[in-house]
């Protein structure tokens, strides 16, 4: 432990913020056989006594993984078990430092790990019950994606830094090989504690901020829920590093942790092109316009989200975006870049959606679409 986890600053840092720590040797409770004579004989001669009695070490003795020489152990201030990690199965996901950061954290989230059968796998549930895959989850924090590996998924945890301030888990994601740039996604999915999750992204040489606003993320989910996804995409031109800081929303009780998990990967450009170019406009499915259309909006393309709309509709989003002023655009896309669809469903020969907009008044917009010539457009906005 001394050589491996407890060498990492994060986690003595955590420990010391989160617990009162201590250790007590096996053979002082009784658990090493032959060591039990010659430690009551000590004790005689010293006179010197411990109380094996006392609800702290019953909770200890309770704890106690059979054939284990070592535990880690998680007690409350009741002396209930809160968590037990056995020094010789730390195995995913609680293997290496972050791997016993979350073993930490669970155990204060009240999920009891090491005490459930299916300890293989974080609370990491969404509303729709489903979780991701975690075998081949990297717990690192460099991901580096090429053509033959595109794709990484990465488990850790995030920490709410309270109001204005950032305390990042930054993820290090190397697109250098896709020369020709590509379209960079960020599916994550965040665990069942009680803080939100807030997500930016930033180039690579970008010096991450630990107040105030991000103005300088490329793009970021804020607030994502416990349970709930969120996505982050962003096109680059050319290969580069990234960085994707992880952190807490600042409507979170300070201190709080929970767990994230993040599917990164590239479509290069030249794939992304033909996708593009080869379907016609009245071949577009529903939910292909929508998400187009949430893309436009999110970018302020006024062509694009006119395109997209009955003439009826074009009212509503009539406005001049080209003719802001750059640092008034800028402001306002970081803010639209938060956009999330809430829900969409068919309804008749209709489709319907709705949409969270950060600081619009009211906050959710719905609208639906038809098919027009052949064409799937909006023509009601509410």
């Amino acid at each position: 432990m001394r050589a491996g986890v407890l060498s990492d600053d994060q986690i003595i840092a955590f420990l010391n913020e989160n617990f009162i720590n201590t250790w007590v040797p096996n053979s002082e409770l009784g658990r090493v056989r032959s060591l039990q004579e010659p430690i009551a004989t000590r004790r005689e001669r010293e006179s010197k006594t411990f109380d094996t009695t006392h609800a702290l070490a019953q909770a200890i003795m309770k704890g106690w993984k059979k054939r284990s020489p070592a535990d880690s152990l998680v007690l409350s201030t009741e002396f209930e078990l809160m968590g037990r990690l056995p020094v010789n199965e730390r195995i995913s996901p609680y293997n290496g430092a972050n791997g016993y950061l979350l073993f930490l954290t669970e155990a204060l989230d009240g999920k009891l790990p090491g005490f459930r059968e299916e300890t293989s796998t974080p609370s990491l549930e969404s509303d729709s019950g489903s979780s991701p895959e975690l075998d081949a989850v990297s717990k690192d924090l460099k991901v580096k994606l090429n053509s033959e590996r595109p794709k990484r998924e990465v488990l850790n945890i995030f920490r709410a830094p309270g109001q204005g301030s950032q305390d990042y888990t930054v993820i290090e994601i190397d697109t250098t090989a896709f020369k020709s740039g590509g379209l960079l996604t960020i599916d994550i999915l965040v665990g069942n504690a009680e803080p939100k999750g807030s997500f930016d992204l930033y180039d690579g040489d970008t010096e991450l901020p630990t107040h105030g606003m991000p103005h300088e993320a490329l793009t970021s989910a804020w607030d994502v829920p416990p349970g709930k996804r969120g996505t982050i995409k962003y096109r680059f031109d050319e290969g580069k590093v990234f960085k994707l800081g992880a952190t807490g929303s600042w409507f979170s009780q300070k201190g709080s942790t929970n767990a994230f998990w993040a599917k990164i990967s590239v479509e290069p450009n030249q794939a992304v092109e033909s996708r593009k170019v080869s379907p016609t406009r009245s071949e577009q499915s529903a939910e292909d316009v929508m998400n187009a259309f949430v893309e436009a909006f999110k970018n302020l393309d006024s062509e694009g989200v006119l395109s997209m709309v009955t003439e009826s509709a074009k009212g509503a989003f009539e406005s001049d975006f080209e003719g802001m002023p750059e640092d008034v655009r800028t402001q306002i896309s970081q803010v639209l870049s938060q956009i999330q669809i809430l829900s969409s469903e068919y309804v008749g020969d209709e489709f319907h959606f709705r949409l969270r907009i950060p600081m619009a008044n009211p906050p959710e917009v719905s609208a639906k679409m038809r098919k027009v010539e052949g064409s799937w457009l909006i023509y009601e906005v509410e």
